[in-house]
């Protein structure tokens, strides 16, 4: 703790200087990877202490790393908790205080909040993660893998036993979605249970379903929640059969915690129902649902199920945003909404009167990045995380006025201070201009570190996936952009058409027109960002992007020479190819009106935006990346592009990760993706990069 203290009184010290700006330089992969990643703040319910994760890579080791940190409110020195030894992770407070449940090796443990008395609730072969506490503190929720037909953790064990040790490791499938994201569907289902906080009355809520609670592969434990007064939990769950790979129809149940048949509460409903929230006072079940079904980019509508009448209402059916997340106050009258808007996430206020009506949401917090909020029993304390595209991610406090702004707000923690006091790192700039079909587009632009007035740099633009997701003024765990600007560029960070976060009419523009509007977009967004800023060098530009960037890059090796160089990382190259192959049918379905065989769909669509019609136009040299074990898009994409391209004679490249998915994740695989990346983009472009 001293030298964490001494660290902290260095970098103050250094920032505060005049010097210090002189002083700092470009950050590197190993800067990156020293930065400790800050996420999942808990307040304790009377608001004087605050636990919260930390995640730290080993390069050389090739791991990550999460443990959990105690720090009181007020601020002062973190403490390792329940102590310097516990990799801990997913620390919950007990609605008393009095204890954390949080989990350990794979296990849920329980300790006193002091960190001591520390035991092990569970000993399962299946595991156990996402701890919920029940508010009457005497049950905990939480979901492990298991085989739906084992009635015990003994066959669990056995089934498990045998897999692994068989010879034999072939695939059988009789129906979709026999694998999803990055693996095989092994059999196991994701189950809820309950256990008492003595070990005891352990039970599984959903015995013998072949549906995973909540569905995956990302729900945690925001996909299920326990009633006020602990007799009932609702959860999320998809449970469609056969047309699970081809509808998004999820569904929010309830099922007794003693026992019993889990119901659904949204049935009538065809799109996805998600995410439940008990209100304090008992009355509602809210939850985010979206109603077109088949289609995953629908706005998320925060619903309220009213518990006596068996009805749900749109509570906002006029705010033009999603519900990506939601907290209820201890006295179940204003609701505290995360939702993305216009390239932050930012926290909104609804207030509801005593019939339940909702109030017109306010923006309570909107500066740079702002996630996981938390609040504590008085429900004026509140915390939550924020970062930015110069500032790596720490937790933040504040009380919460009657008006309902955040006073006082202030870093509390300060994990990143001594680092980023070391570098160059500049913030994104706003950016907006007249894009395809006479509508404002925003974005940001973000300086290299070695940017001086008067000299130019080349021009990276940058692609987000989706196609319906956004850019946002966030440091970034993958594509991050100080590591991009680092080699020496301008950044262009264009959300168009296509983006969440500027109203769903703006959202749902992309679909059925993947190479339209979004394209102009780009375009338009490149020469106005020329025209602004002088200095960055249209003569050097290159253009990089994954999934639905990935194939906004393919698209523009077919339709401009503009840019001197491309990086398209698992980037669609075939439509019909990858529709075939992807693992959510769901999605060509909506994107592009229906299957590839279909005739109207097939001309439209399939063959007017595919890349690998138009690869014989291509001549920028091309770095290629893709993961063997991506089965959103399969990087059998990535290869015949690969192919084309060196058939033709041109200058490309191709990474291939046999270890990674959708995204490189592991730590040497990705210093290898940014060596390359710099790699390529240097030698097209020049400067040579920092790294």
């Amino acid at each position: 703790m001293l030298m964490q203290s001494l660290r902290r009184v260095a970098a103050l010290a250094l920032l505060a200087s005049p010097l210090a700006a002189q002083s700092t330089r470009a950050i590197t992969f190993e800067d990156f990877s020293a930065m400790r990643g800050v996420s999942d703040p808990q307040l304790s319910p009377d608001g004087k202490a605050v636990l919260y994760a930390v995640r730290t890579t080993d390069v050389a080791a090739n791991k990550r790393t999460t443990r959990t940190f105690v720090m009181a409110s007020s601020g002062g020195a973190p403490r390792a908790w329940p102590d310097d030894r516990t990799a801990a992770a997913e620390a919950r407070w007990s609605p008393d205080g009095a204890r954390v449940a949080f989990t350990s090796g794979g296990q849920l443990w329980i300790a006193d909040a002091s960190g001591a008395n520390a035991r092990a609730l569970t000993t399962l072969s299946t595991g156990a993660g996402g701890p919920v506490w029940s508010p009457a503190g005497d049950r905990i929720a939480f979901v492990s893998s298991v085989y739906p037909s084992c009635a015990d953790d003994a066959c669990n064990a056995a089934k498990s036993k045998a897999a692994s040790e068989s010879k034999v490791k072939a695939h059988l499938a009789d129906q979709l979605m026999y694998r999803h994201w990055n693996a095989w569907d092994d059999g196991t289902r994701s189950h809820l249970f309950v256990v008492r906080t003595d070990g005891g009355d352990l039970r599984d809520l959903v015995p013998g379903a072949t549906y995973d609670v909540p569905p995956g592969p990302f729900g945690g434990s925001e996909g299920y929640a326990i009633s006020p007064d602990g007799k009932e939990a609702a959860f999320t769950a998809k449970a469609q059969g056969r047309a699970d790979a081809w509808t998004t129809d999820l569904n929010v149940y309830t099922v007794a915690i003693a026992g019993g048949v889990a119901t659904p509460v949204t049935a009538t409903n065809k799109g996805a129902d998600q995410n439940p929230v008990y209100t304090p006072d008992g009355k509602y079940i809210l939850y985010a649902s979206q109603k077109r079904g088949g289609l995953e980019s629908d706005k998320w509508r925060l619903m309220a199920y009213d518990r006596a009448a068996r009805t749900s209402r749109d509570l906002l059916p006029t705010w033009d945003r999603w519900a990506e997340s939601y907290l209820v106050s201890p006295d179940s009258r204003t609701i505290y909404v995360g939702s993305g808007d216009r390239g932050r996430d930012k926290f909104f206020r609804v207030s509801l009167d005593a019939a339940g009506k909702a109030g017109t949401p306010a923006v309570i917090m909107g500066e740079h990045n702002n996630t996981s909020p938390t609040l504590a029993s008085d429900g004026r304390t509140i915390a939550w995380v924020r970062d930015a595209t110069e500032r790596p991610a720490e937790v933040w406090i504040g009380t919460l006025a009657a008006t309902g702004a955040v006073e006082g707000a202030r870093a509390l923690t300060h994990e990143n201070d001594a680092l980023v006091a070391q570098l160059t790192l500049h913030g994104a700039e706003d950016f907006a201009y007249v894009g395809a079909a006479g509508d404002s587009v925003f974005g940001f632009i973000v300086k290299p570190p070695q940017w001086k007035a008067g000299q130019k740099y080349p021009l990276l633009l940058l692609i987000h996936g989706g196609p319906q997701g956004a850019w946002l003024d966030s440091w970034g765990s993958r594509w991050a952009p100080q590591l991009f600007a680092q080699g020496g560029y301008g950044l262009v960070i264009i959300n168009p058409h296509g983006s969440t976060g500027y109203g769903q009419k703006f959202t749902d523009a992309v679909s059925k027109d993947w190479g339209g509007k979004t394209y102009d977009d780009l375009m338009k967004g490149v020469d106005a960002a020329l025209a602004k800023y002088p200095w960055l060098d249209s003569t050097r530009m290159a253009a990089a992007g994954g999934s639905y960037g990935g194939y906004m890059v393919n698209w523009i090796g077919g339709h401009t020479n503009r840019f001197k160089a491309l990086v398209s990382h698992a980037g669609v190259f075939n439509l019909e190819a990858m529709a075939g192959a992807t693992e959510e049918q769901w999605f060509p379905d909506a994107e592009f009106g229906g299957p590839f065989w279909s005739g109207p769909q097939m001309a439209s669509q399939y063959r007017k935006y595919s890349p690998h019609l138009f690869v014989q136009h291509f001549k920028t040299p091309t770095l290629i990346i893709g993961g063997e074990l991506d089965y959103r898009i399969p990087y059998s994409e990535g290869v015949s592009l690969f192919t084309a391209l060196q058939r033709q004679g041109v200058a490309s490249r191709l990474l291939v990760f046999p270890d990674e998915g959708h995204w490189v994740l592991k730590p040497q695989n990705s210093q290898l993706w940014w060596h390359e990346v710099h790699r390529w983009l240097g030698a097209q472009l020049s400067p040579k990069p920092n790294m």
